[in-house]
């Protein structure tokens, strides 16, 4: 295998379950218009420029949901293990900035783009430099990709072209996605982290390595740039790769607003960067992050050592929440939709969920909101069974259509439902309440989850399939062993919990990749889907289903063409897949998941909604628009919350 893309976004991926929870030849040209992001805000002085007293006196963003590798550990490279922990979500900019909320974007380095057929290209600012003072240029950029050659956006490309210091050429190959997901998928990658200047002698190796493998046509061997990269050629790049993670600076180096300045077991201090291109704008001096655990995190809340809360601090429970709100009038508490969806699996060889109508059945047994309301009371309920696509309008919209959405079944709570689905598969009920097979066998059946958040959730869960008739007996293990356990080849539980929409790509609405996520990821893993034993497919998903038009649909060759399909041809396999995935009960969803934030907007001004907050009372509800969508996921996540801070809309008070 070729080096396999880093995936330094783990740790936002940590953060968000603890916080609980661009056709054809034609050109498009994109340039940054928005006026606060040249120009600085205004809103601590007063309308007789007298200065207003602050009661953020240290001018500081505090938190407590932080994790980072513990001194003398701590380095700075992103890619090293461990990485450089919180701190990624303050020093590092990409290109653009990134919203997985609802997959807007907004240059960030990059000034403005134009997509010219099988060119995209990329306009860089002139002012940006590192934190160490050095010019960040186009080589940075191309840097980034030669080294990190596994992001995924090489596997499409031919090329990458620097003509100048300030211009990136994204060269496609003629198997490339449509154009939409093709800045997609640049916009989505944080590219300052990898800085020539530093790491030269790797990237340049690795650029060496790649000219000598061979380009394919071969879609089932392409490899970055379009190559095969053969074993020894991974080998190669691997081993460059490992010695690049053991190069370390001390701190990181990155371009964005704020830079490590001290690090502690328990707390780390950021500055502002001296050198960031919107300096002038950011009004905060410092960023502090501390490691602590939830009563300790809640009570740096309680008493303003801290301004930011997500659902760590609060555990995500009304209660606390709302006496946070009864007792600092300054709280604000903003709930926003996370694109997550969060249930189990169904071991679909393993009996009694070999059969379709018995997992129907317990969709149908199974209120979802007596689950909703111990595991996330915040969440919104859906009725389907699984669709892979998060089942909300923005995700579903753009690639199903409204005749196969339609044609979906609900499986709303209806006891009376699941006994005819049993029944249908020759059931019966005995005089004990407990359910037999046609055969007259009843079954013990065993769900897992790993310990922490979930266990409330699926002890609901449990009870509810027990008190149907189906006795459920729930088991909580470690992290460490629980995957391994739940997943092939083991696959050891009946029905096993995670996400059931998986958001891998950081919210790009993207089939390819959402797809076959579901089919080969975990709840395929742990649905023990049946796979290939052999051959190159091998450990791939092989499961052939009737599609909605009653012609067969493989999923393993319908998933390896997805990538370089047409915008058209992808719509119609996603309908496809969608309607497969629910109408054979593939997975069980319990709901769209809900993050919870508080602000101290005592100390924060530029607070989402901020007009509407008497109108509330400070508990706001779901945002009503992608702009209160887009502003409230800031304050749920650093990395986005860094721009509005950069552009001067986020500033002390």
């Amino acid at each position: 295998m070729y080096v396999l893309k880093r995936n330094i976004a783990v740790f936002l991926s940590v953060i968000m379950l603890l916080t609980i929870l661009l056709s054809g030849c034609g050109k498009t040209s994109t340039s940054s218009s928005d006026k606060t992001s040249n120009k600085a805000v205004s809103s601590n002085v007063k309308k007789n420029n007298a200065p207003v007293k602050l009661k953020n006196k240290e001018k500081a963003i505090a938190y407590a949901f932080g994790s980072w590798p513990k001194p003398p550990l701590y380095q700075g490279n992103p890619f090293a293990a461990g990485g450089v922990g919180s701190a990624y979500d303050w020093v590092y900019c990409g290109l653009f900035q990134w919203w997985r909320s609802t997959g807007n974007f907004k240059p960030f380095i990059a000034e403005s783009y134009e997509q010219k057929g099988l060119q995209t290209i990329i306009h860089l600012r002139k002012d940006v430099k590192w934190n160490d003072g050095q010019p960040f240029t186009s080589k940075d950029v191309w840097a980034y990709y030669i080294l990190n050659n596994g992001t995924y956006v090489t596997k499409f490309l031919k090329s990458i072209d620097t003509p100048d210091d300030y211009t990136v050429v994204f060269n496609w190959d003629k198997f490339s996605p449509p154009d939409d997901l093709k800045i997609k998928y640049i916009a989505h990658d944080v590219q300052d982290t990898i800085p020539y200047h530093i790491y030269g002698k790797y990237v340049d190796k690795a650029k060496e390595i790649l000219d000598k493998a061979q380009p394919t046509d071969d879609l089932s061997k392409r490899g970055p740039f379009g190559k095969y990269i053969d074993k020894d050629t991974s080998d190669a790049l691997n081993k460059n790769w490992q010695d690049f993670t053991k190069e370390n600076p001390k701190l990181p180096i990155g371009t964005g607003p704020f830079m490590v300045q001290k690090v502690t077991a328990s707390e780390m201090i950021l500055v502002k960067n001296p050198y960031f291109f919107w300096k002038d704008n950011v009004k905060f001096d410092k960023v502090h992050l501390y490691i602590a655990d939830q009563p300790g995190a809640l009570a740096m809340f309680r008493s303003g050592k801290t301004n930011l809360a997500g659902g760590w601090e609060t555990g995500g429970t009304k209660d606390i929440i709302e006496n946070l709100l009864q007792t600092n009038k300054d709280l604000v508490f903003y709930p926003a939709g996370d694109p997550a969806a969060f249930g189990t699996s169904f071991n679909i060889q393993k009996a009694p969920f070999d059969d379709v109508n018995v997992r129907k059945a317990v969709l149908y047994a199974v209120d979802r909101s007596k689950i909703r309301d111990v595991a996330n009371p915040y969440a919104t309920l859906v009725d389907y069974a699984a669709t892979a696509l998060l089942p909300i309008p923005q995700f579903m919209d753009p690639w199903v259509s409204k005749d196969i959405q339609d044609k979906l079944t609900k499986y709303k709570y209806d006891p009376a439902k699941a006994e005819e689905m049993l029944k249908a598969s020759g059931w019966t009920k005995g005089s004990d309440g407990i359910w037999r097979d046609k055969n007259g066998k009843m079954y013990n059946l065993t769900i897992a989850c790993q310990s922490g958040w979930p266990v409330k959730g699926m002890e609901v869960q449990a009870e509810e399939m027990t008190k149907f008739g189906l006795p459920t007996k729930l088991t909580v293990q470690d992290p460490s062993i629980y995957y391994t356990n739940a997943t092939r080849p083991k696959a050891m539980y009946n029905m096993a919990w995670d996400f059931m929409f998986n958001w891998t790509n950081d919210g790009i609405n993207d089939p390819p990749t959402i797809f076959n996520n579901f089919f080969n990821g975990f709840p395929g893993q742990a649905g023990n889907f049946p796979t290939f034993k052999s051959g190159p497919d091998q450990g791939r998903t092989n499961m052939i289903f009737k599609g909605p038009d009653g012609k067969d649909v493989n999923i393993n060759d319908v998933l390896k063409k997805m990538p370089y399909m047409s915008e058209d041809e992808l719509k119609k396999v996603s309908g496809d897949l969608v309607w497969i995935i629910n109408e054979n009960a593939l997975a069980f969803t319990w709901f769209w998941n809900t993050g919870t934030t508080m602000v101290n907007a005592g100390q924060i001004g530029g607070v989402p909604m901020e007009d509407q907050l008497a109108k509330y009372n400070r508990n706001m509800p779901m945002p009503a628009t992608d702009k209160d969508y887009d502003d409230v996921m800031a304050f749920w996540m650093p990395g986005i919350l860094k721009y509005y801070i950069a552009t001067g809309q986020v500033y002390p008070k």
